[in-house]
């Protein structure tokens, strides 16, 4: 069995040490793997998801999951038939959002693809929150 050990990331700016002082892992969730993903900072992507995404509900839907998850960022319909957007947030939490970008939507959408594009690494969040865009 791997020994456990506690994983804490220094803050970077005034919110994040905010932010992490509401959320201190438990030393019992955490292996010697999570320390990895824990000095991986914040990063950011641009998506854009092709399929039956408008007049379903996608927009309301990935700005809850986005705000479940607790990533900031923005979702739009555009003229094209697609939904585009941004999201922000620790890398972990960015690729769960990704799978469920990808992978789940709304429940009357259909995806056909998800593109992913200008992911980086970023020093703070760019947004408080996470909205609609009209």
């Amino acid at each position: 069995r791997a020994p456990t050990v506690l994983c804490l990331q220094v803050p970077r700016s005034p919110r994040a040490a905010l932010r992490a002082s509401h959320q201190l892992p438990s030393a019992a969730h955490h292996t010697s793997s999570c320390c990895a993903m824990a000095s991986s900072g914040l990063w950011a992507l641009d998506y854009e998801v092709y399929g039956d995404v408008q007049g379903v509900f996608f927009r309301k839907y990935t700005e809850d999951q986005g705000k479940k998850l607790g990533v900031v960022g923005w979702v739009k319909n555009t003229p094209r038939g697609t939904v585009t957007g941004q999201v922000q947030g620790p890398k972990e939490k960015i690729e769960i959002m990704k799978n469920w970008l990808r992978n789940v939507g709304s429940p009357m959408s259909r995806i056909d693809r998800a593109v992913f594009s200008n992911e980086r690494e970023i020093s703070t969040l760019e947004f408080l929150n996470f909205t609609t865009k009209y």
